[in-house]
């Protein structure tokens, strides 16, 4: 039975839990027997806290100004890079960036050329990370700086709403990351006389590759290749670890932040999937070639700290130099390749030939980073509904959708001979076709859990009330279709004005195909409603018509009424 736990299962989670409070008590031991290394975890705990934080503020406070910026910069690949870069390094988060590439990828927003570049960007956007912890975070006594961000982070995160809350929250990530920082280092000071890292250095030319896998594996623990880096700038500043062993950590964070990005693109589709294979290519073949040129790399920042009058024993600065060099010669080394790379990826990673019907397109899990992209995904699959609709209600009024959409429907093809055998009940393609898609669209939308604007939430409302509105005119139809079959004859009392209903319809379904809303949809049906009211009234009078058809008639077109009203936009009041 589906759904119900089995006491395998009860067993191997009552396992997993007593492992997980063994590794619990096994940590809490080595840190209370340790207080220097307690220090250090500490700090590094604040610091991701800080991330988070950071990047949850930078969001809110956007309202979509970034995620639009990026949107406008993917034309060329030169700015793309550049763009990417300056985002990252604003706010401090190459995971950020990287996502966002992913949610506009995947939404269509932009090209894979272009995101690949933007991704280039941001490789080289998260070595100013180093740089600003290189320059400032060794050398300022943050823990002063920190304690009143943090108080005023707190205060106004609990207590402001809004864009205010959004500010508090950014200082509030501000004050972790220099708390975490400053706990760092005297963490690493405090271990001066116990264990030491530079007693795993060893001489060998195999042994570089064991520390760029130990840089991989920091960044995939910590999710964060700023975190690795802090830890090795500040074992580097405090002579805990030596400097070649260093930039091959450097290399292995690079490496390791694409796990964020496969892990990203797992449940997304081809597009997101694409862009992480271009993340996995691009940052290994920089590392690979970072790794191969290692001494000359590290002989060309010596030269280069020279010049810039940097003392000798500068080596977090020149660390943070060496970052900057080798994601510089990577992007150098792939620019000339980027269309190529991006054919390669399509063909790898194609798009499906041919979803199941119910199946939504375009609601992507990646879209739902970032509120442009999320309507975006929204704005195409609504359309795919509407096309679906259109094409129904075309079935609800027994006229093939080639002759209702993309021209002006003939008077001939109204009248021409109608065999019910070959229509398929509207209630049954709703069930197929309609109401699945309009469930994941709804569900879609509850999914959104970004900051949006005003205009943002007034457009996603908007976007869920003419989908709802289709639906509705769909079940319109399908009472409409019912009647029209039991009187489909050519000599049936009520043919000639179904045909002129059916008629009216079909203009509507056009002009709506075609752009066109409110009075343009509903007039061509209710000037065919007024005249046969007057004609049903006549011909009653006339004893030309059976009182039972006639209420039939008067129904019909006030279900055609209906329909055209749902599908007309609401008039402002």
């Amino acid at each position: 039975m589906t759904g119900e736990a089995t006491p395998g299962d009860a067993a191997r989670q009552g396992r997993r839990q007593r492992l997980e409070l063994f590794g619990l008590a096994a940590a809490a031991a080595l840190l209370l027997s340790r207080p220097d290394l307690a220090t250090l975890v500490a700090g590094l705990g604040l610091f991701l806290w800080g991330m988070t934080w950071l990047e949850d503020a930078v969001k809110r406070l956007s309202g979509g100004t970034l995620d639009r910026w990026l949107h406008a910069a993917t034309c060329h690949p030169a700015r793309a890079i550049g763009v990417g870069a300056l985002a990252t390094a604003l706010v401090q988060s190459s995971s950020l960036v990287t996502l966002l590439a992913m949610s506009f990828v995947s939404a269509g927003l932009i090209s894979l050329p272009g995101a690949i570049a933007l991704l280039f960007g941001a490789n080289l956007g998260t070595t100013t990370g180093a740089w600003l912890i290189a320059t400032f975070g060794l050398r300022f006594d943050l823990a002063h700086y920190a304690m009143p961000l943090l108080a005023l982070g707190l205060l106004g995160r609990y207590r402001l709403s809004g864009a205010s809350a959004g500010i508090a929250g950014l200082l509030l990530g501000i004050g972790l990351l220099f708390l975490g920082i400053d706990f760092m280092k005297l963490g690493f000071e405090d271990w001066q006389d116990g264990l030491r890292l530079d007693g795993l250095v060893g001489s060998r030319l195999w042994h570089w590759p064991l520390f760029v896998l130990a840089g991989i594996v920091a960044t995939v623990v910590m999710q964060s290749s700023h975190a690795t880096l802090l830890l090795t700038l500040t074992a580097l500043a405090s002579g805990q670890l030596p400097y070649l062993p260093a930039l091959a950590i450097a290399i292995g964070a690079n490496i390791g932040t694409t796990v964020t990005a496969v892990l990203g693109a797992m449940s997304a589709g081809a597009a997101a999937r694409r862009l992480a294979g271009a993340h996995v290519i691009f940052n290994l073949a920089t590392a690979m070639v970072a790794l191969v040129l290692l001494v000359p790399l590290a002989w060309l920042v010596d030269a280069i700290a020279e010049l810039a009058g940097l003392a000798e024993s500068a080596w977090p600065l020149k660390l943070a130099l060496f970052h900057t060099l080798f994601n510089l010669l990577g992007i150098a080394l792939m620019l000339p390749w980027l269309s190529r790379l991006a054919n390669l990826l399509e063909r790898r990673f194609p798009e499906p030939h041919r979803l199941p019907p119910t199946q939504a397109r375009y609601l992507d899990s990646a879209a739902l980073n970032h509120a442009d992209t999320a309507i975006s995904a929204m704005q195409q699959e609504c359309r795919r509904l509407d096309r679906r609709a259109y094409h129904l209600l075309c079935t609800a009024i027994l006229l093939p959708s080639a002759e209702v959409i993309g021209h002006p429907p003939q008077r001939s093809a109204v009248e021409a001979r109608i065999d019910p055998d070959i229509w398929a009940p509207v209630n049954a393609r709703y069930h197929e076709r309609i109401k699945p898609l309009l469930a994941e669209i709804l569900a879609f939308q509850a999914r959104i859990d970004v900051p949006l604007t005003a205009a943002q939430q007034a457009q996603l409302e908007a976007l869920q009330a003419r989908s709802l509105r289709m639906v509705e005119a769909v079940r319109f139809g399908e009472v409409l279709q019912r009647s029209l079959l039991r009187h489909a004859a050519p000599a049936s009392p009520l043919r000639e004005a179904h045909d002129a209903l059916r008629l009216a319809v079909a203009d509507g379904l056009n002009r709506l195909a075609e752009g066109e809303e409110g009075l343009a949809i509903t007039l061509p049906i209710e000037e065919v409603r007024h005249h046969w009211q007057h004609e049903l009234a006549k011909r009653l009078r006339e004893h030309r018509l059976d009182p039972w058809l006639a209420s039939s008639l008067m129904n019909d077109l006030h279900q055609a009424s209906r329909l055209a009203a749902a599908l007309a936009e609401p008039t402002p009041p």
